[in-house]
């Protein structure tokens, strides 16, 4: 131990320590100055915990303590004094520049990476005022974001930069936002923009940009302790013996729990098939990673050493990952038929051989897709405690919180009424926090110590055990006759599920529906099949099994196109679905359908990159690099499984302020934003008087499961019918206390004034509503139960909305190295609620569109870390261009649809096809590596 001070934020401070302990951990544990974060298992990947240091970015994970001493450290809690403790506008001071900036650009989404982007920007702008492109790029490279795709984080250092407004000094300057009142762009407040159509800052940018924003990693209860997990380092085995004694021994540990702790259900019920919470002696593990035991301890050091300490023995058993090897006969067995089989999916109707006769033109296919791994810049957090009405209460980044409540119930056989769930500020999910497994196993150590537990997974752990996209292969058969008119299409796809369901039984369903497109068809024959091998779980991840049913369709098509010798965008017009005409699935779609507007808007952009292309290839300065354009289209549908009833509710508090009650997890897409914009149009008033309560089964009614795109429609309806129901009680009990009538009187502020002047406070309306014992808090409702006929949807709403995406790539044909150049979308989004939010989730979709098509791969047993798992960076973004496409819906509020899961399926396909065309030969797995590319150059 060592006495150490140095400066932080300009304040002195001393602290005793271990000079080889990272800075990080004194920053957050020691100080409390939990802006900084940790993403990465102190490896410097992810340059979360990026702080100033003298004046320079460093990575506060890989620096010693003890090399601080005497020296100056700037965290972004230092950016803006008296705003980072702030949670909303008051009592906020200002702004500094960049904070401001981030802000007004859209470059906070989960907020995760943003005090790491910040700083390493800070420490740009002090050293360079007037940096260039290139040198922003370089100063935020080794900086992950994983929601925003870099494109508006650039553009806030740009717009700071330009201001040229005290970024070089610690004290923030007048004008970068005013005590008590929003940051300003040109002197108008953010936030009075038009509400629905406008881009109001979002409800949590402030806590983020300043570090005040609680995640559950840096949340301390009194009396916490912590969670680890013993894993299988065993991709299959059987679990012959288990003695947890040693563990017990373990200075500062309290609890190990084995299957026989579980008081009710070792499963995850409908989630997931056969997967234990903890596998009991006797048991097959499956996968890398499957749990066994759970330690708890006074400290995370000690519960990883109460782990190491546990003897576990294995029969380890032959283990297999490829679902071609899973599917032969006589292979090994791991779960399921003796197939290896879980769950099949099947559509057919038409003649299919007809249609293919009929064709001038068939051609048969095979791609392959790989295990993806979400990279969530916040690793999986929980912290378990029980609240003062003694209920099991567990926060984490979620998708539904009742669906977490009743696995929890379930597992320790408690009534539901006595577990809650809450979703705090979550830094990313994608798909990967649906998982319920952390859930049940916190709530389970919980349970046995009575104590607050946190668990959070290390970056390899989550590597190991939480789901993955699951690895297709697709095998296409598409016809078409000379004039390029679709005809048949044949699908046959075998998804990897790794070791467990993990809701792997449902993806068939949507492999085989996302196949078809927006396409008519003649005649169709698509089957899916999820199987089980010894890689990875696999589970929700942005698209949900769609992505690689799109890849697919849409790289066939292009091929399919090419080899016509037509358009590959006028042979999509050409084909396009129109409204009420049968779908590949065999029945209509229930909704609008704005595809042929989706391709006409990005026409003129896609003619504009075919000619840059034709152009630089005619004249290359190297005839080894070659440009290619590539064109992708997509349906996605946002009718997901789960109840068409969606309630909201929305009060008259008592001191006149409105609140709104829904579960729509906000994982960094904006949800909670767009909430409060519908709420505050339904009531006619500024979204300033509007809060919302979101994702806390204690407090608010179940809204459904939050994923594939549709809280915007679905949760939106329903908040926006409490929101208006709501406005009528209030205008209609002011009508009584003023003697109006309710049409002519308008809510104003804090009040509800008459056309002559005549005025109530809304406190003074609560307060009546009180004496009558009339409620305050009407409830809202989208009801979509009777909308669809069950012949035209047997499991899921026929909801669909539509996208295409422009690539323009340059490919090195001696490395196989691949640039993107250039990449737009086009997206039918109904209607914009908040265009640049909007944006936003478009341009991270492509920037993830562009690892999966490149870059991407978790290859079993080996992929740890993002010191071995290739995600996109600042360098990786191309020229971005997002059109949005308003062909309005027919039941959501204003016509909206859903987007953020859509807007990653053509990107991938757009950018494999535009390599194909630069290299004249076929890419039909992803990633295309430069390895890959180069064997398809030497092959062809």
């Amino acid at each position: 131990m060592a006495t150490i001070s140095f400066l932080v934020n300009l304040c002195p401070v001393t602290v005793e320590v271990d000079p080889a302990r990272p800075l990080l951990d004194v920053l957050r544990e020691d100080l409390g100055l939990t802006g900084t974060k940790q993403g990465c298992d102190h490896e410097g990947e992810c340059g979360a915990c990026t702080v100033l240091l003298d004046g320079q970015a460093v990575r506060s994970c890989l620096t010693p303590v003890g090399k601080v001493a005497g020296r100056s450290v700037q965290t972004v809690e230092g950016l803006a004094p008296g705003v980072a403790n702030a949670g909303g506008w008051a009592p906020l001071e200002r702004l500094h520049p960049l904070q401001a900036a981030f802000v007004e650009r859209g470059a906070v989404q989960c907020g995760f990476c943003t005090p790491g982007m910040l700083m390493a920007a800070k420490g740009l702008l002090d050293r360079e005022p007037h940096p260039s492109d290139e040198q922003i790029v370089d100063a935020v490279e080794g900086n992950l974001c994983r929601c925003t795709g870099y494109v508006k984080i650039i553009e806030a250092v740009k717009l700071a930069a330009s201001r040229g407004q005290g970024c070089a000094g610690d004290t923030p300057q007048p004008g970068a936002g005013v005590m008590g009142q929003p940051p300003t762009v040109e002197g108008q407040p953010l936030t009075v923009r038009e509400i629905i159509g406008g881009s109001p800052l979002r409800t949590d940018s402030i806590p983020k940009v300043t570090g005040s924003a609680r995640y559950v990693e840096d949340i301390v209860m009194p009396g916490m302790l912590h969670g680890a997990v013993l894993r299988s380092p065993h991709h299959h085995a059987r679990l012959v013996s288990l003695n947890t004694e040693p563990a017990t021994r373990v200075p500062g540990v309290q609890a190990v729990l084995t299957a026989g702790d579980i008081p009710g259900e070792n499963g995850l019920s409908d989630y997931s098939q056969e997967e234990p919470v903890l596998a009991p002696v006797g048991a097959t593990v499956r996968m890398i990673g499957a749990p066994i035991a759970l330690v708890v301890a006074q400290t995370a050091a000690a519960a990883r050493a109460g782990v190491a300490a546990i003897e576990a023995g294995y029969e380890v058993l032959p283990h297999l990952f490829e679902t071609d090897e899973a599917l032969q006969p006589g292979a090994v067995h791991i779960a399921g038929g003796e197939d290896n089989v879980l769950t099949t999916y099947a559509v057919a109707h038409g003649d299919l051989d007809a249609a293919f006769a009929a064709s001038d033109l068939v051609i048969e296919q095979e791609y392959r897709t790989a295990f993806l791994e979400h990279s969530a810049l916040e690793r999986e957090a929980l912290l378990g405690y029980y609240d003062e009405e003694g209920r099991l209460t567990v926060a984490g980044g979620n998708h539904e919180p009742f669906y977490q409540q009743k696995y929890i119930a379930n597992a320790l056989a408690l009534p539901l009424e006595h577990v809650r769930v809450i979703t705090p500020p979550t830094g990313g999910s994608f798909g990967g926090k649906q998982d319920p497994w952390p859930f049940v196993a916190t709530a389970l150590m919980v349970y046995a110590v009575r104590r607050p537990v946190r668990l959070v997974f290390g970056r390899s752990e989550s590597f190991d055990a939480s789901p993955k996209r699951h690895p297709y292969v697709i095998r296409n058969k598409i016809g078409a006759t000379a004039d390029g008119t679709l005809t048949g299409i044949q699908v046959h796809i075998d998804a990897n599920t790794g070791g467990y369901d993990s809701a792997g039984q449902y993806i068939p369903n949507y492999a085989v529906t996302a196949s078809g497109g927006p396409y008519r068809w003649q005649a169709v024959d698509a089957f899916a099949q999820t199987v089980y091998t010894n890689g990875p779980k696999c589970g929700q991840y942005r698209g949900f099994g769609t992505t690689q049913s799109a890849f697919a369709t849409e790289c066939a098509l292009d091929e399919l196109a090419e080899q016509l010798g037509v358009d590959p965008l006028a042979f999509r017009l050409q084909n396009s679905l129109q409204p009420g005409e049968p779908s590949f699935l065999g029945y209509p779609i229930g909704e609008t359908i704005g595809f042929i507007q989706v391709l006409e808007a990005i026409w003129p952009h896609y003619l504009a990159c075919k000619s840059d292309v034709d152009a630089f290839n005619r004249s290359a300065p190297s005839p080894t690099v070659r440009r290619g354009v590539g064109l992708a289209g997509m349906w996605y549908r946002f009718g997901k499984s789960g109840t068409l009833r969606i309630e909201a509710q929305a009060e008259l508090a008592r001191d006149g302020r409105f609140v709104v009650y829904c579960s729509a997890a906000d994982y960094g897409q904006g949800i909670t934003t767009v909430m409060s914009q519908l709420a505050a149009d339904a009531l006619g008033v500024s979204r300033e008087q509007v809060e919302v309560v979101n994702g806390d089964t204690a407090r608010v009614p179940d809204s459904g499961i939050q994923g594939a795109s549709r809280a915007t429609y679905f949760v939106g309806g329903a908040v926006t019918a409490a929101a208006q129901a709501l406005r009528r009680e209030v205008l209609g009990m002011a009508a009584e206390m003023l003697d109006r009538t309710p049409v002519a009187l308008e809510i104003r502020s804090d009040r509800v004034i008459a056309p002559d002047g005549a005025t109530v406070p809304l406190a003074a309306i609560a307060a009546e509503f009180d004496r009558i014992g009339k409620s305050r808090r009407p409830r809202g409702f989208l009801d979509l139960t009777d909308r669809f006929p069950p012949e035209t949807s047997p499991e899921y709403a026929p909801l669909f909305v539509t996208g295409a995406h422009v690539a323009e790539v340059e490919v090195d044909l001696r490395t196989g190295e691949t640039r993107v150049l250039r990449m737009i979308a086009s997206h039918d989004v109904g209607r914009v609620v908040n265009p640049l939010d909007a944006e936003g989730q478009i341009e991270g979709a492509m920037i993830m569109g562009v690892g999966a098509a490149l870059m991407e791969e978790v290859i079993p047993g080996h992929t740890r870390g993002f010191a071995g798992y290739y995600l996109p960076t600042a360098r990786s973004v191309p020229s971005t261009e997002v059109i949005l496409v308003e062909t309005p819906s027919l039941y959501g509020p204003h016509g909206v649809k859903g987007l953020g899961e859509a807007a990653m399926l053509p990107a991938t396909p757009a950018i494999i096809n535009a390599i194909s065309r630069a290299i004249g030969t076929r890419i039909r797995q992803i990633p295309a590596t430069p390895e890959r590319v180069l064997r398809a150059i030497r092959h062809a």
